[in-house]
């Protein structure tokens, strides 16, 4: 009797993570075995064509896995590694067979090293972006698995909206109008020098290869297919995380609180990772959260004004929230600010802590009564606590006052203005603070 022949099953990339699923689910449930699988990635005609429907198995019904055992398939998927295919089929046919045993410890230790790369890869990948702050396009070559990089779509760019290209063999990954956009790899690359004139000849010509020959998500469905890997941040990690920029990588995915499910993005602090004076305030609002900056609306121009009419420029200085996602109301118009609830601040105090630590500020400026009392740990009233310097528990001088969006609520024009000239006062004592030495990097 001849021996039955491998059966091949096709996927369309690399990062075909719906294909692969699909598949399984299909030969799971028809018990092939894993062995008698030969995956095989055969891109289609139109994979870089707008396509809204796409023929994958779809009679086998899903089972149950552990959500831990769902993230391991996601970061070993990303790995990019050659047998990542057959691996993770094999621990599907154990959850199959015989869900309430161990995994097979050699099978389980070589999926969590396949992980445990991915995670750090990934970590380093987002931490090639330069940040928000800098709006001008950023091109980035990389060496990673077409895989990790594509499933890292998302949180690039929830990390920038602003432009970027990345490259990496096989693969561009274009950033532009709010929109992912997948490309292969031109079949021949300019080759030029490190000098920065020819840089940008070359990512001119990546991005216009782009452009011509990728596909969005939006419009296609293999590349809305591709697995998105999340790295949740552990409490370790942001108590270890040695700088600022490090510590926004991480927060791409916080979701330590439900206000992650409906904002688009994390929105870290920024400024000089030097700097000696913190302003803190409550939450980001619409464009903050459409732009990852934090003071960005109306509310961060008011106070852009007044903070140089005290003598300051923000980009001296660190400027962050105590809570790091947007709060809203959803109307047919618009998105309507709501404010944070306790439970917010409390989920979000570990980033807040973790940014001081790193910053050991001279001077901790608290605007409004939610970024006072996140840093105080008590109830505060504004107009009992303002306008002094006091001394903090954690080291440091803090001044509290309002939050610039109150003096946007005034409706007399008079006492707006007196609040106003109040509140720039209070900035400049908490310049004044600063020691004469302290310079910002």
């Amino acid at each position: 009797m001849n021996a039955q022949l491998p059966i091949s099953v096709p996927l369309a990339s690399p990062s075909d993570f719906n294909g692969w699923r699909s598949w399984s689910r299909q030969l799971l449930h028809d018990r092939v075995p894993g062995t008698d699988i030969d995956w095989q990635i055969t891109p289609p005609a139109d994979l870089y064509a707008p396509v809204s429907e796409r023929s994958l198995p779809q009679t086998a019904p899903a089972f149950a896995i552990p959500r831990d055992t769902a993230r391991l398939i996601s970061a070993v998927f990303a790995s990019g590694h050659p047998e990542r295919f057959s691996l993770l089929y094999r621990l599907l046919e154990h959850y199959r067979d015989t869900p309430a045993q161990p995994v097979e410890p050699d099978l389980l230790g070589k999926l969590q090293a396949l992980a445990a790369q991915a995670r750090a890869q990934a970590l380093e990948l987002r931490a090639c972006l330069p940040p928000p702050l800098q709006s001008t396009p950023a091109f980035r070559h990389v060496q990673v698995p077409v895989p990790l990089l594509d499933s890292q779509a998302s949180a690039l760019w929830r990390l920038r909206p602003q432009p970027w290209l990345m490259h990496t063999p096989g693969r561009l990954l274009l950033c532009e109008n709010s929109q992912i956009i997948f490309a292969p790899e031109p079949p021949s690359i300019p080759d030029t020098d490190t000098a920065p004139e020819a840089q940008t000849e070359k990512a001119l010509f990546l991005h216009d290869f782009a452009q011509r020959h990728g596909q969005s998500a939006q419009h296609s469905i293999y590349w809305r297919g591709v697995d998105t890997f999340r790295l949740p941040p552990a409490p370790e990690e942001i108590d270890q995380a040695s700088s600022l920029h490090a510590l926004r990588c991480l927060a791409v995915d916080c979701a330590f609180c439900p206000l992650s499910q409906a904002a688009n993005r994390t929105v870290f602090g920024e400024g000089a990772t030097g700097a000696r004076l913190i302003f803190v305030g409550e939450q980001p609002g619409d464009q903050e959260d459409l732009t990852g900056r934090p003071f960005v609306g109306p509310a961060g121009q008011l106070f852009d004004q007044a903070l140089q009419e005290a003598g300051g420029q923000r980009g001296d200085y660190w400027l962050t929230n105590a809570v790091k996602h947007f709060r809203f109301i959803q109307t047919p118009a618009r998105r309507l600010h709501q404010k944070p609830e306790a439970q917010h601040v409390q989920a979000c105090a570990p980033w807040l802590a973790a940014e001081r630590r790193l910053l050991a500020p001279q001077v901790t400026v608290m605007l409004g009564v939610t970024a006072a009392s996140a840093i105080l740990g008590r109830p505060v009233t504004i107009s009992r606590e303002r306008s002094r310097l006091f001394d903090l528990p954690s080291g440091g001088k803090g001044l509290v006052t309002v939050h610039p969006s109150f003096l946007l609520r005034v409706p007399d024009p008079q006492r707006r203005a007196e609040e106003y000239r109040k509140f720039v006062t209070d900035l400049k004592l908490a310049l004044s603070a600063l020691a004469p030495d302290s310079k910002e990097e």
